[in-house]
């Protein structure tokens, strides 16, 4: 793992680390429904840390290759989010809008911080 991948699974593990702590720090303080938001929070994180892995795999140390297959997925899975979020906001669900933000804003700040991690020079 070169040094870019091990960064970027840092940055995964810390995110999905810190949504778990606020996690607990919201049911301790009977906060159910922010507690709830920062596990859809991490369950994003993690689909992403295993989409990362799942290139690793596939693709070696080909990291052009990688790099694709990660922001191709990265473009697919929200599309469904966009989706959902499409109709709650047709049928006025604020709830199901809230959970869909959280995750089109979640998986945007993953697709910014790859591009930054991978556009460095080393």
């Amino acid at each position: 793992m070169n040094e870019k991948q091990t960064k970027f699974e840092l940055y995964l593990d810390e995110k999905i680390a810190a949504c778990r702590q606020r996690c607990e720090r919201f049911a301790a303080d009977d906060r159910i429904d922010e507690g709830n938001f920062e596990k859809i929070r991490a369950n994003v994180y993690e689909i992403f840390k295993t989409i990362f892995s799942a290139a690793e795999k596939a693709c070696g140390k080909d990291e052009s290759a990688m790099k694709r297959f990660f922001l191709q997925k990265a473009e697919q899975i929200p599309s469904s989010w966009t989706v959902s979020y499409e109709k709650a906001e047709q049928h006025g669900d604020v709830k199901k809008m809230h959970i869909e933000s959280i995750k089109l804003e979640t998986v945007r700040e993953i697709r910014d911080i790859f591009m930054q991690i991978w556009e460095e020079t080393i």
